[in-house]
């Protein structure tokens, strides 16, 4: 991914890190100095972890959720999907519960986007679509809450 950034010259636009989200992320938005330039986050098609003894391992968190809250300005974007109803319901669940932070595009729980919003898809989402299976998504949007971590200054 990172060749094909200097490929189509966004480099200083684009950029991927890869890392444990649960684990890392806080620490890597801070030392890039990201507080209020996270224009947008795409979680596609994490690993389900089914059993119930694996649920630590989800992506999206409550944690994870704030972090983001913190990190982005209102307006900013998270997008969702996943071909697993299941999983992209809990992510969407997890992003609802802080719903002074952000706001589903899709009111009703039951509706999904009907498509990408990106120009390229993924390999996995290629994939699902060629054997006409479903893909569920949904996006939210920071709203202009003011992010507080217990009794600091708020975060813009």
């Amino acid at each position: 991914a990172k060749s094909r950034v200097v490929k189509h010259g966004l480099q200083g636009v684009l950029d991927f890190v890869g890392c444990n989200a649960n684990v890392d992320l806080e620490r890597l938005l801070t030392v890039a100095d990201a507080n209020g330039k996270l224009e947008m986050v795409t979680i596609q098609f994490p690993d389900p972890h089914f059993k119930a003894r694996h649920a630590k391992r989800r992506v999206v968190t409550p944690e994870l959720v704030l972090t983001l809250a913190k990190f982005m300005p209102p307006g900013a974007t998270v997008f969702l999907q996943s071909d697993i109803k299941s999983v992209l319901d809990d992510m969407r669940f997890q992003f609802r519960l802080e719903s002074s932070l952000f706001q589903d595009n899709v009111q009703d729980e039951e509706e999904y986007l009907a498509e990408n919003f990106f120009p390229v898809p993924t390999e996995r989402e290629v994939s699902v679509l060629e054997k006409n299976l479903p893909v569920y998504r949904t996006a939210f949007t920071r709203t202009t809450e003011r992010f507080f971590i217990d009794d600091e200054e708020p975060q813009p």
